[in-house]
């Protein structure tokens, strides 16, 4: 272990909680993040302070103080930034609590995400301890396990601890979240573990590609294909050239999730842009307009209410290329509940599977004699009101300048507000220099913080940028210093409102009065309120005159981390809202 338990008083070996970080280590897990105290106290110990991103890449394993509820979050974007794990710590009690919903949104988006949650010693059960968890206080345990199922590993027994690193790793390795709740009392008890790190296997079922090869030839002839490109197409690799050369020789329209948006690429004749939740236009009416003679294929599948906004797939056929096994929607292992025609899984790893089927429906003719289809260049068609304030942005123009800016290495989060709406309407297509993600399935504000915390940590080399809302600042705004010197660049959409609220109700209970929608936010001076955490910041000019001074500070690695305030005016509605007809049907069912 690169820190030795000779080199500092008090670190025993061969006791539980070594054994515990020493074995993450060896699994490549080394990041931590979190708040000391109460029951991680004797876990925490094995961990050396991150206090710059100097250390990042050094294998020792270290914690940086992070807020409970932004911490939650850290593993999302360091898996999202590396494809590797790290590990958010909680201690007894409320702690649990607050980094909650970074782990719930890591089980929705199927992201593997280690959480290392303290429970009571157990000689204090019963005696109405300090942050009593036990099933006579807060009873957390049955609270992961009715979440995360087996997910939630419970170390109660140290002969066992090897057991349950050993299940731990297995559940990570299917792109799960694991939460290892401890008891202190038995993790500081005698025991030596080895576990060695395993791979993640890449699987095909053989079976399923020679299913496919025979049906969908003969079922697509003369019949549109569309194709829906899903969030877990992006962890594949080489995945935008694939699903590029599977729409042209398919001669195939094709839309994409928010996330999806990453394994698409920008070059795609067949692009036709974002579904549902700030959904381009033609991607829209594509989407409407699919019926039972079309043949669809998902590469990964979104089954959220932002993706395909509780609807069934009208399709024919479904072919659902996939390796979750325990994804996020699925029933029994599969969609088949949320189509009206047929459906088939091609169970295994995207790349691998298009790697096996492209060159063989080409083989098989499958290109030629398709029907034709528009190729699309712009993918809007309806007009955006754009007359704004004079304080403030036009969110249009500003999303289109930004995109001149990007720089190679860029990563992006955009956080619960118009952001995760706005951009993918106004930038139409992936871009190239940049990746975009969100965590909308449990749509928690402020969650983008941590994510891009954890970007940084994973690869201090990257861009990257976090756009948040002022009513998502009020979850982490006092978590700043500790991250003015990871190099973050925090833009805040600052209108004054929680503003996805606020334009829905208009839709959803028009005819009540404005105030009782709750949804006004006093002012604050952001610029003010970073620099007073140690970080620089800009007031963005409602000309946007000064966006290029900007990025051009944004773009460079100089250590120090960013907040730029962009006025917008709530009224100006840009990106689409499926889901308020849902909200507005329900109050009637």
């Amino acid at each position: 272990m690169p820190i030795s338990a000779f080199g500092s008083p008090g670190l025993e070996k061969n006791v539980g909680n070594f054994e515990l970080i020493d074995t993450l280590r060896e699994w490549g897990i080394t990041h931590y993040s979190g708040v000391n105290g109460g029951g991680v106290v004797h876990v925490t110990k094995y961990l050396v302070p991150l206090t710059d991103l100097s250390q990042v890449a050094d294998g020792v394993p270290r914690m940086l103080t992070l807020g409970e509820y932004a911490s939650g979050f850290m593993p999302l974007g360091y898996y999202l930034a590396s494809g590797r794990i790290a590990a958010s710590i909680t201690t007894t009690g409320a702690a649990t609590k607050l980094g909650a919903s970074g782990l719930t949104d890591a089980k929705l988006h199927n992201i593997p995400a280690l959480y290392l949650i303290a429970l009571n010693s157990t000689g204090s059960i019963g005696k109405a301890p300090l942050q009593d968890v036990s099933e006579y206080g807060m009873n957390v345990v049955p609270q992961l396990q009715a979440e995360l199922g087996d997910g939630c590993i419970v170390i109660d027994n140290i002969h066992r601890l090897e057991q349950d690193l050993v299940k731990a790793q297995s559940i990570l390795l299917e792109s799960r979240p694991v939460a290892i709740a401890f008891h202190p009392d038995i993790l500081a008890r005698d025991i030596q573990v080895d576990v060695p790190k395993a791979e993640k296997p890449r699987i095909l079922h053989k079976e399923d590609i020679e299913v496919f090869l025979k049906q969908f030839p003969p079922m697509a002839k003369k019949r549109r294909v569309i194709i829906y490109v899903g969030e877990e197409a992006a962890f594949s690799p080489n995945i935008q050239e694939l699903s590029t050369e599977l729409s042209e020789l398919l001669q195939a329209p094709t839309v994409w999730s928010v996330n999806g948006a990453n394994a698409v690429s920008h070059k795609n004749p067949y692009g036709y842009g974002y579904i549902m939740f700030g959904g381009n236009d033609k991607a829209m009416e594509l989407w409407r307009s699919m019926n039972q003679e079309d043949i669809l294929i998902t590469l990964g599948f979104c089954p959220g209410e932002y993706s395909i906004n509780l609807e069934s797939i009208p399709a024919k056929w479904t072919w659902h290329f996939g390796a979750y096994m325990h994804g996020y929607g699925e029933i029994k292992g599969d969609f088949r509940h949320r189509c009206k025609g047929g459906y088939t899984k091609i169970r295994g790893d995207i790349a691998f599977a298009l790697e096996e089927v492209i060159p063989r429906l080409k083989a098989l003719g499958v290109g030629n004699d398709r029907p034709k289809v528009e190729r699309p260049d712009n993918l809007n068609f309806r007009e955006v009101w754009r007359d704004v304030r004079k304080d403030c942005v036009d969110f249009v123009s500003f999303y289109e300048e930004l995109a001149k800016h990007w720089q190679p290495n860029s990563i992006g989060f955009d956080d619960v507000c118009i952001a995760y709406k706005d951009r993918q309407y106004v930038t139409q297509r992936p871009d190239p220099n940049i990746t975009f993600w969100t965590m909308h399935h449990g749509s928690a504000m402020g969650g983008a913080y941590g994510l891009g915390v954890g970007a940084k940590l994973a690869d201090p080399s990257l861009h990257t940028f976090i756009f948040s809302g002022d009513g998502c600042w009020r979850l982490y705004g006092g978590c700043l210093s500790e991250a003015a010197n990871l190099d973050l660049r925090l833009f805040i959409i600052n209108n004054g409102t929680y503003g996805i609220v606020d334009k829905g109700l208009e839709i959803i209970i028009p005819t009540v009065e404005k105030r009782r929608y709750h949804s006004k936010l006093r002012s604050i001076d952001f610029v003010a309120a970073a620099k007073a955490h140690g970080w620089d910041g800009f007031y963005l000019k409602p000309d946007l005159s000064n966006l290029k001074e900007i990025m051009d500070a944004c773009n460079t690695l100089g250590g120090k981390s960013i907040l730029v305030d962009v006025p917008v005016d709530n009224e100006q509605v840009v990106g689409l809202n499926a889901r308020l007809l849902n909200l507005t049907a329900q109050a009637y069912l």
